[in-house]
């Protein structure tokens, strides 16, 4: 009796084992079918898998809104730059009137059919010309890569969200490439952004650069067509007393009082300033030509003349203007933009965790792939972050150091950052020299107009009534008609050279050199 006992005993074990067993294979199939990928694999609402509820938000959403944002303004700063960080802003009122040209050329030519200030040449260059806006589509093109970023990891999270709950149980993960080795990492994506967000500062120095150079050109085309209208009106002033003296010549001729060769110089003189007038006029077309093409508008119309005006008559002192230039020259913030960017590229490869010069004999890891439940081995990814490395960065981040071809794009670097140094240096040169054509024109200009001028008309007006009462030589009379034209010639040559050196030295500066006065509506 004590057997069957001792025998049916010997059975609890064995049954609390096996219900044990039975009891941690249930956990675990209820384990495997409530599993879900950690919340790095998830998308945004908008995107794909609806995120866990809960307060938290992932460091892969916060670095892509802070991606969209920097798209967002980039967007905005392309369609309403600030007055600030741009090289020229038309006055808004200006603006809204000759906002029609912008892609109708005959609304254009409206605005240029009478007499047209500074301000509405600038602005129609600035919104017509087709430089400005192929660099402009290249600072969209250039916003555009920020979605780029975000493709490549998105592909990827999608692949570790699908492939999350395919795993075997024994052996080598066979055809699949390991995902922590790939796996875009937060630190990484900001890089990524960081890298296109220099990009993007480069295009919109690019874009700034192309403005500047087409406004200054439309700033010396006005200059030198007032110079041109202006020479052509005292030309034809001068060719008028060039006739009053070959009259006065011939009158005198016919009574004696002369001979024949004061009336055959003084006609010499007539028929060539006829046909440097006629230069004079062919020289005002070549520059119509060149204001219509650098408004995009057909070669044969017909645009009036410039409004009379003068220049600004004060020059910047040197001194300020070098500080100026150096942070404000639109091709210098490019070149730092561009170590910037190169800077950001060395150190993304610097912080890549594969190898390029493998074999591939390592891509698939001969591990058990058992990720949950009681029997879990290993973790997909790190719960824990050492304290000398920043959070969501790669483990192995100076693998790449030592590549061949990061050792030459440090030196590249190197070589950029010299080449700043030495456009900064460059830099300095150019603003002495604008700043010296613009002083030496105000000087010229002050003394033509204050005396040379009034000297000059003085010795004309004595010379004809001498010449007249027969007390003053023809030769005297000649050297003064020709005295008046050349001095007034060239007082209004260095009044017109005021402006373009103005023009020129902004530019070198990169910005404005005082506020402009307001503009009158076309």
């Amino acid at each position: 009796m004590i057997k069957p006992y001792s025998y049916s005993f010997s059975w609890v074990p064995l049954l609390l084992i096996f219900m044990v067993g039975c009891s941690d294979y249930s956990h675990l199939n209820r384990d495997l079918d409530h599993y879900r990928p950690p919340d790095y694999t998830f998308f945004s609402p908008s995107e794909g898998p609806e995120k866990p509820e809960g307060p938290a938000v992932t460091e892969f959403e916060r670095e892509k809104k802070q991606i969209d944002k920097a798209k967002v303004l980039w967007e905005k700063a392309l369609e309403a730059p600030q007055k600030e960080a741009s090289f020229f802003t038309p006055s808004s009122q200006l603006l809204k009137t000759l906002k029609p040209a912008a892609k109708d050329g005959k609304a254009a030519l409206e605005a240029l059919a009478h007499p047209y200030s500074l301000g509405t040449l600038e602005t129609l260059a600035l919104i017509r010309n087709p430089r400005i806006q192929a660099a402009r589509d290249d600072v969209r093109a250039a916003i555009d890569t920020y979605s780029q970023v975000m493709a490549l990891d998105d592909i990827l999270r999608q692949y570790s969200a699908f492939t999350a709950e395919m795993m075997t149980d024994v052996g080598p993960v066979k055809g699949k490439e390991p995902m922590r080795t790939l796996f875009p990492f937060p630190g990484v994506l900001s890089l990524k952004g960081e890298i296109v967000n220099q990009s993007v500062r480069e295009a919109f120095e690019q874009l700034e650069i192309t403005k500047k150079t087409v406004v200054t050109e439309a700033r010396r085309a006005y200059w030198n067509l007032l110079y041109l209208v202006k020479a052509e009106g005292i030309s034809g002033e001068v060719l008028e007393l060039y006739r009053y003296l070959e009259r006065v010549a011939a009158s005198r001729y016919e009574t004696g009082g002369t001979n024949y060769q004061d009336v055959i110089k003084v006609r010499i003189r007539r028929e060539i300033l006829e046909e440097d007038l006629k230069t004079v006029t062919q020289k005002k077309q070549n520059v119509k030509s060149r204001i219509l093409a650098l408004l995009n508008l057909p070669p044969e119309a017909r645009l009036s003349r410039p409004e009379d005006r003068n220049p600004p008559e004060a020059v910047p002192p040197l001194d300020g203007l070098y500080k100026m230039a150096r942070q404000r020259r639109q091709e210098l913030k490019r070149m730092r933009d561009r170590v910037g960017k190169m800077e950001r590229l060395i150190e993304l490869a610097e912080t890549r965790i594969l190898p390029q010069y493998t074999l591939g004999f390592s891509f698939h890891e001969d591990i058990t792939a058992v990720r949950v439940g009681t029997s879990t081995r290993k973790t997909d990814f790190p719960v824990s972050t050492r304290g000398s490395r920043g959070a969501g960065l790669p483990l192995m981040p100076w693998y790449g150091i030592g590549d061949a071809y990061i050792r030459e794009t440090r030196q590249k670097l190197k070589a950029l950052k010299k080449e700043l140094t030495n456009a900064e240096a460059t830099t300095d040169l150019l603003v002495r020299e604008a700043w010296y054509r613009l002083d030496l024109a105000k000087r010229e200009e002050t003394l033509y107009r204050n005396s040379v001028l009034k000297l000059a008309k003085d010795a004309l007006d004595v010379s004809t009534r001498g010449y007249e009462a027969g007390n003053v030589s023809f030769a005297d009379v000649i050297a003064s008609y020709g005295s008046y034209l050349n001095q007034n010639l060239s007082a209004q040559r260095k009044l017109s050279d005021m402006g373009v050196a103005r023009a020129d030295l902004e530019m070198v500066v990169g910005a404005p050199l005082a506020p402009k006065r307001k503009e009158m509506n076309p």
